[in-house]
């Protein structure tokens, strides 16, 4: 029988998603073919940046079958809380250092609830949701504000003709499959995922654990929201609304399992990518700018039923096994 390295494996998980954006953009080519110009792929790579980012920290959530719903509220909250400080102080070194420590501890809390009080995570984010959100509001009066113009050099900025945010994007994604595959973080988040009991009855240590992944969210979240931030020019009341559903759709696209235990960073940033094609496809057909919110979620489901069906293959080949497992000692005394 034909065994597979775990490499092996890791690769074949963004494959499918890898080969649906090559497809997709030869189609849009064709449509147009100012598409596969330099300019216009890497302003899709900067647009996909700020939702790529999110998704690394976001697949290391759903790895460990968790989920964080308040990522919009902290980016939002970082957001406005780098503005607020910019218009205290004038410091960006205490600006960009609180913001990301911020996003950083409210990612880390989310954890904390979930392992403290046994809570799920889809109703202690939603409810964290609300609160994060509510608390950068109150900061700021949902009043509008500008941020310094030298700050947008981060979302605009270009070092060796490469954008900023691309560079960023590139160090977060290295450092995020090197973590999920070669640490004990990793490997721990994946054990998790695939079962919590077995985690725990062997010692694993599922609550530092749970609380640094969602940690993680949170710091990858705070580095988005300033260069969204940066490349906005400003603090909009909007800032974060519905981007996590936007996040989540680009990680399940790149394969990670909703059910937790599997998934690749790789895959989860050409699951943001995708999304930004769709996008873009449609700007082409000139098509209403509404009309992205239905294609989006219909993608999303399409990926999820497709996730459950794998899932499902995966339990009845898994039954068959143990099955014939059982079987065989049965068979082997019957010819004695």
């Amino acid at each position: 029988m034909k065994t597979f390295s775990g490499d092996a494996l890791t690769r074949q998980k963004w494959l499918p998603i890898a080969i649906a954006n090559a497809v997709f953009s030869v189609l849009l080519a064709f449509a147009s073919p100012a598409f596969l110009s330099l300019a216009n792929f890497q302003s899709m790579l900067v647009q996909s940046a700020v939702t790529a980012i999110m998704a690394v920290g976001m697949t290391f959530i759903i790895i460990t079958a968790g989920i964080d719903i308040s990522m919009g509220a902290i980016l939002f909250f970082s957001s406005a809380l780098f503005a607020q400080l910019m218009i205290d102080t004038q410091s960006y070194l205490l600006a960009f250092a609180a913001a990301l420590c911020c996003a950083t501890l409210l990612g880390g809390i989310n954890g904390l609830l979930v392992v403290r009080f046994r809570m799920s995570p889809l109703i202690t984010t939603l409810a964290t949701y609300s609160i994060y959100r509510g608390m950068a509001i109150h900061m700021t009066g949902a009043q509008n504000i500008p941020v310094p113009r030298e700050m947008g050099f981060l979302g605009n900025g270009r070092v060796f003709g490469v954008p900023v945010p691309i560079l960023i994007l590139l160090v977060i994604v290295v450092a995020g499959v090197y973590v999920l595959n070669h640490t004990r973080l990793g490997v721990y988040a994946r054990a998790m995922g695939s079962s919590t009991r077995s985690a725990r009855e062997s010692n694993l240590p599922t609550a530092p654990v749970t609380i640094m992944v969602y940690a993680i969210g949170g710091f990858v979240t705070g580095v988005a929201a300033l260069i969204l931030l940066a490349r906005v020019g400003g603090l909009q009341s909007g800032i974060g609304i519905g981007i996590e559903f936007t996040v989540i759709a680009a990680v399940i696209l790149g394969g990670t399992k909703l059910t937790g235990g599997s998934g690749t960073v790789i895959g989860s940033v050409f699951g943001a990518f995708f999304l930004v094609l769709i996008e873009n496809g449609l700007n082409l057909m000139n098509a209403s700018p509404y009309i992205y919110d239905i294609v989006r979620g219909t993608v999303l489901l399409a990926a999820v039923m497709v996730d459950r069906l794998s899932v499902r293959r995966q339990q009845k080949a898994l039954l068959a096994v143990k099955a014939a497992r059982f079987d065989q000692p049965q068979s082997v005394g019957s010819t004695t």
